[in-house]
């Protein structure tokens, strides 16, 4: 790489470049090294890859080199965010410790347990993993991560994912491998933010902006995956312990109709206990569904809409603002005269009607017209 790209990059001057302590030539030093140690460190690499694909709560698995510009860039990057950080030929590799890259990515936030323990107990960890996390995350989030012997770290900028730095030593001496385990939503924004934003937009307040809300989304996405999977194993379970006890049921019916054979009772006896057994080891009935004409009838009425209007007009025909009216009794026979020849145009059942008209105050007055008329029965005959 030539310094005077390597300088665009920044945006420095030559003078800046000396002030911070850069030496370009221990830089290209750097850069011979690490060319020296490519492939080297590519075989180290390929060989986690080929041992992790046997875990199987991973999902899939990217792998990358950094590239000996990028090597450059990190470094130059370094030395401006900490002027008292020195790295040289001798310490890059400890300095910089993401030279072999490997994403591991999970579909459900839960499964990552599977790995860190699969992780923990295969490999030599250099450092203790490192669980970076969001601000807000809920305490129990963060009480998780360190009962399974994570440091956690509130990233910056929302980031979230656990770090392993793994120590290999191929050709005795030791070789860094940094592994990041994420769900596939926490890649897809990490992806799109290095892409927009690293490293040169960090400071776009816009971009900052725009960024959170995804991974806000992200993050919900993540939440959502994991209630559906949950809902999911929650149905099964009820499905086969509600099974269960049928079974169970059943053979308890069984066993009992089998004494009940050993009995010395009369044969009708037997049926009548027999039949009453039957019927327990029907299915339950479920709750009557309103007819097909009227699907929506029942969900209305227990609707909190329904039950909401119903309260208010209760509340009022119960207030004093609401005063009784005073009907008189050739008013009140012509109302359930028209009541009762309105019910049999529309062919209800007088019975449910009774039953609707007995829950509401204002409408007990017209009730006769839905009763039997026992005194105009009796009169007749």
């Amino acid at each position: 790489m030539r310094k005077k790209e390597l300088l665009s990059c920044f945006s420095l001057r030559e003078k800046d470049f000396t002030r911070i302590g850069l030496d370009w030539g221990q830089l290209q030093a750097i850069e011979r090294d690490y060319e020296k140690l490519r492939p080297t460190m590519d075989s180290v690499g390929r060989f986690v890859i080929d041992q992790m694909i046997g875990s199987p709560a991973i999902h899939s698995l990217n792998y990358r080199l950094k590239q000996p510009d990028h090597l450059l860039k990190k470094i130059v990057r370094k030395r401006i965010e900490d002027p008292a950080r020195i790295i040289t030929p001798e310490n890059y590799r400890q300095q910089i410790t993401d030279l072999i890259g490997i994403r591991a990515l999970h579909l459900f936030k839960e499964d990552w347990q599977g790995i860190h323990r699969y992780i923990c107990e295969n490999w030599d960890l250099a450092e203790t993993p490192t669980a970076y996390v969001r601000y807000g995350d809920s305490t129990r989030i963060l009480d998780y991560y360190q009962k399974n012997n994570c440091q956690v770290l509130e990233h910056k900028h929302g980031y979230r994912s656990v770090h392993y730095l793994l120590r290999l030593r191929p050709k005795n001496e030791d070789i860094l491998v940094e592994v990041q385990v994420r769900t596939l939503f926490e890649e897809a924004w990490g992806e799109i933010d290095h892409q927009v934003r690293y490293p040169h937009e960090q400071d776009n307040d816009l971009l900052i902006r725009l960024s959170s809300i995804l991974n806000r989304l992200a993050g919900d996405a993540d939440e959502l995956a994991s209630y559906m999977r949950y809902f999911r194993i929650r149905d099964k379970r009820r499905l086969r312990d509600h099974q269960k006890q049928l079974d169970e049921k059943n053979q308890v019916i069984e066993k009992l109709k089998q004494q009940i054979d050993e009995l010395e009772i009369d044969k009708r006896s037997k049926q009548a206990i027999s039949r009453n057994l039957d019927d327990l080891s029907q299915p339950e009935a479920t709750d009557e569904t309103p007819d097909g004409e009227f699907p929506w009838l029942n969900s209305f009425l227990e609707s909190n809409l329904f039950q909401g209007i119903q309260n208010s007009l209760r509340d009022y025909m119960n207030s004093d603002s609401f005063q009784p009216l005073d009907v008189s009794p050739e008013e009140l026979r012509m109302l359930q005269e028209t009541q009762r020849e309105l019910i049999g145009a529309i062919g209800a059942d007088p019975a449910k009607l009774s039953a609707l008209l007995q829950q509401n105050p204002a409408p007990r007055l017209l009730l006769d017209s839905v009763q039997p008329d026992t005194d105009k029965e009796h009169d007749s005959t």
